[in-house]
């Protein structure tokens, strides 16, 4: 009876530590600077819009593409025109916009945050993608922003050498309504061993800029808001399995050496 228990402790025991190496001790928020794209300082305003590199943030550039006919900025959607709700957060949201070079590369916004890649940690971002619909300005200017260009969210690692390292990224996973906003969450576990320890961290989101056979052509935009970066530790479910592996087969061999004992000794 008694072995019984024992082998059944074990397969819970086996589990509870199977589950305990992906366990949390509470997510702690890293910081990203203007995450809801409400500074609008240094910007031009046009309308409900406003143009140039929000506070924060830096242009993502890597085919030399952005020029005249881009417009990276932010926008205040009233619920009415272009979205069919106000911003997932606060009042403004981030927009790649541009109605030239379309199909020419892609470009968006990125961010070198202050803290770095550390062992043992679980990092969950999470960001709003808008996939904006057409309409009129404030000043009655109608956009064609039919079809949707594509979206990428990168949480990278960059080391003193400007080398980066994907950590985790969301290749359009999302399939978001006209004039909707979706939550796009990607996470992932650093361990003790992981070369991009030490690296620093940062965010990029991305405007594909394809415009995927939609006659006009439309204007392209992709829309995000309250990006998110939460760091948990966790611990290193291989070792933490064997050192208690190793307890339970050490209780059971002491057991089974009793149980050996007090048979030798009833015969």
């Amino acid at each position: 009876m008694i072995s019984l228990f024992m082998r059944r402790f074990a397969v819970v025991a086996i589990s509870g530590v199977l589950g305990f190496g992906l366990s949390s001790a509470g997510a702690a928020p890293l910081t990203v600077v203007n995450a809801g794209f409400e500074d609008t300082s240094g910007q031009t305003v046009f309308n409900e819009f406003t143009f140039g590199s929000p506070a924060g943030w830096t242009i993502h550039d890597p085919n030399a593409i952005v020029g005249a006919g881009f417009f990276p900025g932010t926008l205040q959607p009233n619920g009415v025109d272009f979205f069919n709700s106000t911003a997932p957060e606060g009042s403004r949201v981030g927009i790649l916009f541009n109605n030239q070079g379309r199909d020419t590369g892609e470009y968006g916004f990125q961010q070198i945050l202050s803290d770095t890649v550390q062992a043992n940690t679980r990092y969950e971002l999470s960001v709003e993608v808008g996939n904006i619909g057409s309409g009129f300005a404030t000043n009655n200017d109608f956009f064609d922003l039919s079809g949707f260009p594509g979206y990428r969210i990168d949480l990278f690692a960059i080391d003193q050498f400007l080398n980066e390292t994907i950590l985790v990224q969301d290749l359009e996973t999302l399939v978001i309504p006209e004039a909707e906003f979706a939550l796009a969450t990607i996470s992932v576990d650093i361990g003790a061993g992981h070369t991009a320890i030490g690296d620093t961290l940062g965010i990029r989101l991305v405007n594909l800029n394809e415009t995927r056979g939609v006659a006009g052509p439309p204007d392209l935009e992709v829309d995000f808001d309250d990006v998110r970066l939460n760091a948990t530790a966790i611990s290193e479910p291989g070792v933490a399995a064997l050192a208690l592996l190793g307890a339970i087969a050490l209780g059971i061999a002491r057991h089974t050496g009793r149980k050996s004992r007090f048979a030798a000794i009833a015969a």
